[in-house]
């Protein structure tokens, strides 16, 4: 009797295993179907789009793909206006994904302040032709940062650096490369620098008690168009002999 009833456990046991990985199966099998059929927003190329081309609305489609095959680094319909008009790094082949890698900026940075690293600040200054030469200036670009005040005991104007190479961050609204024809209707009234905290109240107190200037710093396309102006002057030079 007790043999029976032994036997009789062991085959609810094995029934009982069997059902669970029989269960187990089914259970992954409707996971792989999910995955392959649950599809997620995307934003691709509705041409080809080569490098150094500004997305454009009109140059991306939204379509839904399978979201297992999706990047995470893939553009949404979400991120349209974020892209707008900004330069590509690469080319992307019409139809494909665009990802935040074929972007200058890489991930997405939904707040401006995202922009400003840990330990560092960001100050505005009014904007100006004279002063701060805001319309030579992009951001990215880096400046020394000059003030000059009336000093009784010096006998007249004095000039002190106050802080040098420091970056650009934005000018005006611009927190990118900005179209200068675009100016008379959205002119940049100030420029944001990105310092450290006691630069910043350095460059604050200067702007409070006397005037200050900047000094661009020359980027390294600098080199490279003076090149292209010499080899063209050599060119023309050849032309008149």
């Amino acid at each position: 009797m007790k043999s029976k009833r032994t036997v009789l456990i062991i085959s609810c046991l094995i029934g009982l295993i069997s059902a669970s990985g029989y269960m187990s199966r089914i259970q992954s099998i409707r996971d792989e179907i999910t995955d392959l059929t649950e599809m997620a927003p995307a934003l691709t190329a509705s041409r080809t789009v080569h490098a150094g081309e500004r997305l454009q609305p009109d140059t991306l489609t939204a379509v839904m793909v399978p979201r297992k095959s999706l990047s995470r680094r893939a553009l949404t319909p979400d991120d349209l206006e974020l892209v707008s008009n900004r330069r590509t790094l690469n080319t992307i082949p019409a139809g494909d994904t665009v990802l935040w890698t074929d972007l200058p900026e890489g991930p997405r940075l939904k707040n401006p302040s995202e922009r400003i690293p840990p330990g560092y600040r960001a100050i505005a200054l009014p904007a100006d032709e004279i002063h701060t030469m805001v319309h030579f200036l992009s951001p990215g670009d880096k400046v020394d940062v000059l003030a000059s005040s009336f000093s009784e005991s010096a006998g007249g104007l004095i000039t002190d650096t106050v802080a040098e190479g420091i970056l650009i961050l934005g000018v005006g609204l611009h927190l990118d490369s900005w179209d200068r024809s675009d100016e008379e209707s959205d002119y940049p009234l100030s420029v944001t620098l990105l310092a450290e905290p006691a630069i910043a109240a350095r460059i604050l107190k200067a702007s409070q008690v006397g005037e200050v200037h900047f000094l661009v710093r020359g980027r390294d396309i600098l080199s490279e168009i003076l090149g292209k102006e010499t080899t063209i002057l050599e060119t023309d030079e050849r032309k008149t002999r």
